[in-house]
């Protein structure tokens, strides 16, 4: 599962193929995955712009080895977030030593008034977007669905861990009824709340099971531009996330909710036996259902089945 270095479903068939032929032109690859030579060109080309694939003058597309390719990608990705992450241990160093900050761009929110003052104006006062990264053990009950402002764009993103709570799947379903855009991610390396690119609230420790010892709210501007980057990072790398289908255009078989969040919980990475404890059934009717929308879909394996879904706009792709 690519997605989680940036790269589409779409994208990861065509490096597929590539991989399998080596050498080919993008004509062949679109007969082959039967897709138009615009998207296989396009693909391609953004495979390259990742490092992952060349062109040689005879106009065919030449593969980059993958432990050369995906290893370089995959180290720089790496490397950026534990520079962010080494980043966030300084402001908690900070914070500890009572080393002077400039003022005004760091402040300490150590009691549950503090916290629930600034909660209930980023609520109020947010005019084009919150941001923010949810990961166990959950501290604070953020709930902004009753938000009077006008209409800023939500973008969350959940660890994986988070849906072993009970209430995220109703959480999820009801921010997604709402319009908010939800992703999943393997791991995240803190919780974090942006408002309006402006200021950042985050705990003093990655790992905060309480109140205490506090949160940092952060407002200067290269403090929030950082943390700003990691969000969009780990944004573009997190698996979107739709457990109700809001429409079936023409062609698209019958499915219900159950088969919306089957395919999306498995598209997250999640073992069949997590995701029948997630939908209260067995393994082996999860499996079934798998068998049944295959066949519906006319594919031939569980990649085929997800890119038909992603494609048909029963899931994001």
């Amino acid at each position: 599962m690519l997605n989680r270095l940036g790269i589409s479903e779409q994208e990861e068939a065509v490096y597929v193929e590539l991989l399998r032929r080596h050498r080919v032109t993008a004509s062949d690859m679109a007969e082959a995955l039967d897709l138009p030579v615009t998207t296989v060109t396009a693909a391609v080309a953004r495979l390259a712009a990742l490092g992952l694939a060349t062109r040689d003058n005879s106009g065919l597309y030449v593969v980059v080895p993958p432990d050369v390719g995906l290893g370089t990608l995959i180290a720089q990705r790496q490397a950026a977030l534990q520079q962010v992450q080494g980043r966030l241990a300084e402001l908690v160093e900070v914070y500890r030593t009572g080393a002077a900050s400039p003022a005004g761009e760091i402040e300490a929110l150590t009691t549950p008034e503090q916290l629930a003052t600034w909660l209930d104006n980023m609520e109020r006062g947010a005019k084009r977007e919150v941001l923010a990264f949810f990961r166990p053990p959950y501290v604070l009950d953020v709930n902004l669905d009753d938000s009077t402002n006008a209409l800023p764009t939500y973008r969350y993103v959940y660890e994986r861990a988070a849906l072993d709570d009970p209430r995220a799947p109703a959480e999820i379903g009801r921010f997604l009824k709402s319009g908010y855009e939800i992703r999943i991610a393997a791991e995240l390396p803190s919780k974090m709340i942006i408002v309006d690119r402006e200021a950042v609230l985050l705990p003093m420790l990655p790992d905060q099971t309480s109140v205490h010892p506090g949160f940092l709210l952060a407002r200067g501007q290269s403090l929030v531009h950082l943390l700003v980057a990691l969000f969009e990072r780990v944004w573009q790398a997190a698996t979107p996330l739709r457990l109700t289908a809001t429409s079936v255009t023409e062609g698209v078989p019958a499915w219900d909710d159950i088969d919306v969040a089957l395919l999306t919980y498995l598209l997250s990475g999640m073992p069949d036996k997590t995701v029948a404890s997630r939908l209260g059934t067995s393994e082996r009717t999860v499996q079934r259902r798998i068998r049944r929308l295959m066949k519906l879909a006319g594919t031939d394996s569980r990649m085929q089945l997800a890119w038909y879904a992603a494609r048909s706009g029963m899931i994001p792709s």
